[in-house]
């Protein structure tokens, strides 16, 4: 209805032509949310918009969420083209309401739009305080407000915070070093401290590798036969969580390697790629390691060159420096670039930190030219989401037996750490249905069994395999940094993460507002703490300190980043 508004601004002839260009982009915007939405259960924010060109990187997966009936969207054009087509042939001036009528029609449309609006958001703000100044869940958001009255009020939040955002205080900045400072645990109460020191580090993030197709079998045949005899050989971690949000895996490379929460809005990778960080591959390399990561894509998708300079990497290789022998899907498949990548591992310098980012397994898993149907007899789920997923996790886990082999005939496993671990999920919650047949054999996963579902592969290989066994603790991507840097003698003074060697007990929270405790479960839009194993509704006032741990991390990592504070506490230079 503002938008209507506004429409009275203009005379009819030219207030036609306005209309259609204003019902074009609100009809681009409705599907691209749409499309967004299938994959991603979450609505498209301003901030990402400025990452509209990475669509074009990943065509063949935007493509295939894209369905015919989202033609309709711009159905109302076929009518309204026309009709502009014939305003303007019709003879003489076209019938106008003077001046004063339009402004008269304009103020009572913009008064009864803005009011309409402000008692939805005044709705919602008395169900879910403060959910409009956090924005933790913008589904939520849109669905009680309106996609199009969203998008502007996400569209105010970010212009306020590009040309509005205040100097931080002396005193907030000392406050917010302070506590990183107070989480710190001295040195000599440390268990394995320095327990792998001067060992390489190899770092593997796994592209969508959810954490329940380890062990699993497909009438008789395990989806992920090497990663299931790594596990008994390595440290496991069967409770870890993805922890990412709107930046996918370039998210889950920022908690691994920074162990800060990924942005509140757009991603790190975009919007502090200029800051300065106290990174895993800054911490490696002054201890004397060399720093490589490797990722056979497009070289400035995500941002990757700036950031990875800003996180201290040494080498950056890309889909330039590899040769493109062997494709699937995305690019070059997974069995091809690791034997390449340890190719590259056996000249660096030892010791040496690698981080290596696999594809293979990219949505929507599949490949025209590539049939990985005989491997598995998927029953039900044969042409399916979850059944494809299952056919390139066991694809993707087949090319982790020829990195293990590989690195075993460069006589590098028996030196180095190797860490695997995946970074977001496969499976989106519209696809529920699929998993709770898999899971549980029944129609639909409740909350905490969906929460349950988003675990991720996390293992650690330790030379000797000193170190093995579970440790089943709750965990997260953002405690890989601290846990490996305890056992490297890695400095990492500003980590969120905790040791999950040395923790007491596991806590994960959520960029959506979302934590976990070993017991229970704290589900942010609802405002309900949940027994992990039962389902069984808690009372809130017996968490509030945990719920108030959780808002105060998501607090201080987004001051540390917005302000750029570990360059102030480096170097001593303010914003």
């Amino acid at each position: 209805m503002i938008l209507t508004a506004f429409l009275f601004l203009f005379n009819q002839r030219a207030r036609y032509r306005v209309f259609i260009i204003i019902n074009l982009l609100v009809s681009v915007i409705l599907v691209a949310d749409v499309v967004y939405a299938r994959y991603f259960s979450d609505v498209i924010s301003i901030a990402l918009l400025r990452q509209a060109k990475l669509a074009a990187g990943v065509q063949d997966s935007v493509l295939a969420l894209v369905q015919p009936r989202d033609l309709a969207y711009f159905l109302d054009l076929c009518i309204l083209i026309p009709a502009l087509w014939r305003i303007r042939r019709q003879k003489g001036k076209p019938a106008s309401l003077p001046w004063p009528g339009r402004l008269a029609i304009l103020c009572l449309l913009f008064l009864v739009g803005t009011n309409q609006v402000q008692a939805s958001v005044a709705s919602l703000q008395e169900r879910q305080p403060g959910l409009i100044r956090a924005f933790w869940d913008k589904q939520v958001v849109a669905n009680n407000i309106g996609t199009l009255n969203f998008h502007a009020i996400d569209f105010w939040r970010y212009a306020q915070k590009k040309i509005a955002t205040r100097p931080l205080p002396e005193e907030e900045q000392a406050a917010v070093a302070a506590w990183f400072a107070e989480q710190a645990l001295p040195t000599q109460q440390k268990r394995y401290h320095k327990a792998m020191e001067g060992k390489n580090l190899i770092l593997v993030q796994l592209e969508a590798f959810q954490g329940f197709v380890l062990n699993l079998e497909i009438n008789g045949k395990e989806v992920t036969p090497n990663l299931n005899r790594l596990a008994k050989q390595s440290l496991t971690f069967p409770n870890a969580y993805y922890q990412t949000a709107m930046g996918g895996t370039s998210d889950a490379e920022f908690l691994a390697n920074v162990s800060l929460f990924p942005a509140k809005d757009g991603t790190a990778y975009y919007e502090y790629s200029a800051n300065t960080f106290k990174s895993l591959p800054l911490a490696a390399k002054e201890k004397g390691y060399a720093t490589a990561v490797m990722h056979p894509f497009r070289p400035g998708f995500w941002n990757r060159p700036s950031m990875y300079k800003a996180l201290g990497f040494d080498t950056y290789l890309n889909q330039q420096d590899f040769e493109h022998d062997e494709i699937f899907g995305m690019g070059l498949a997974d069995h091809s670039f690791y034997r390449q990548a340890v190719a590259r591992m056996k000249e660096m310098p030892q010791p040496f930190y690698t981080f290596l980012i696999s594809l293979s397994s990219h949505f929507p898993f599949t490949d025209p030219k590539v049939d990985l149907r005989d491997r598995l007899d998927l029953g039900p789920f044969a042409g399916t989401l979850l059944g494809n997923f299952l056919l390139n996790a066991h694809y993707a886990d087949e090319a982790v037996g020829v990195l293990i082999e590989e690195l075993k005939a460069a006589q590098l496993w028996d030196n180095s750490v190797v860490v695997f671990y995946g970074d977001h999920h496969a499976i989106p919650e519209k696809q529920n249905h699929l998993l709770a047949q898999l899971l549980y054999d029944k129609e639909e996963l409740d909350p905490v069994e969906w929460q349950e579902a988003q675990k991720v592969v996390m293992m650690m290989h330790f030379p000797g395999e000193e170190i093995k066994g579970q440790q089943t603790l709750v965990a997260g991507q953002i405690d890989l940094f601290p846990t490996l840097a305890n056992l490297l003698g890695f400095d990492c003074p500003y980590t969120l993460g905790q040791d999950l060697l040395n923790a007491d007990a596991g806590f994960v929270c959520f960029r959506n507002g979302n934590w976990l405790k070993d017991e229970v479960v704290h589900f942010r839009t609802t405002n309900e703490v949940m027994d992990r194993q039962t389902g069984e509704t808690l009372p809130l006032a017996d968490y509030e300190t945990l719920a108030a741990l959780a808002e105060e991390k998501l607090r201080i990592s987004d001051l540390t980043l917005e302000h750029d504070l570990i360059k102030k506490w480096q170097t001593g230079v303010n914003e």
